[in-house]
């Protein structure tokens, strides 16, 4: 499960404000920022340093065994039941290309969606989230608010609230 938080989180009317905070949060030393919006802004991307996914990777990952895999069968399959037909090749790779392109495809499918839910769920217990009935039942970050969550300790909550301030945020609420 997640680790108890402790921390500060703030909610912002603009995106500019948002985005001008957390790089003044980033600057701050605080790197581990949760960001909730109403529409995803690569703006807030920017601002947080431009985090790469690790999906494509999975993806890779996939094609390869997909063609791998392909590859194997189908020379296993063809030296297995030989049928040899008028002095052609046993094994004919040319022949092998649709199949090949397309197991490599549903692989590349297969891993690009569990190495999405793997991380998503990675993220998900890796990083401890504010658990307090006020940020669970506050809504209006999927209608109309940017938000930020920072965890800290409790001696920065001032630090963290004085940013949230100089930048305009709207609510500021300590978690403990």
């Amino acid at each position: 499960m997640s680790k108890e938080f402790t921390g500060v989180w703030g909610t912002f009317e603009y995106l500019d404000d948002t985005c001008h905070a957390i790089k003044e949060l980033r600057k701050a030393g605080y790197q581990k920022l949760t960001t909730h919006t109403p529409c995803p802004r690569h703006e807030i991307d920017h601002a947080l340093g431009d985090p790469q996914s690790r999906v494509p990777f999975f993806s890779l990952a996939g094609m390869f065994v997909g063609f791998t895999l392909a590859l194997t069968i189908m020379t296993y399959m063809t030296l297995d039941w030989i049928l040899p037909v008028s002095g052609k090749p046993v094994v004919s790779y040319p022949i092998m290309g649709p199949v090949l392109f397309e197991l490599s495809v549903l692989m590349t499918i297969y891993f690009t969606v569990f190495g999405m839910v793997g991380l998503i769920l990675r993220d998900t217990f890796r990083h401890a989230k504010p658990v307090s009935k006020r940020y669970r039942d506050y809504d209006r970050f999927m209608r109309d608010r940017f938000g930020v969550v920072v965890p800290c300790t409790a001696h920065d909550y001032e630090k963290v609230e004085a940013i949230f301030n100089k930048f305009q945020a709207e609510e500021v609420h300590r978690e403990a």
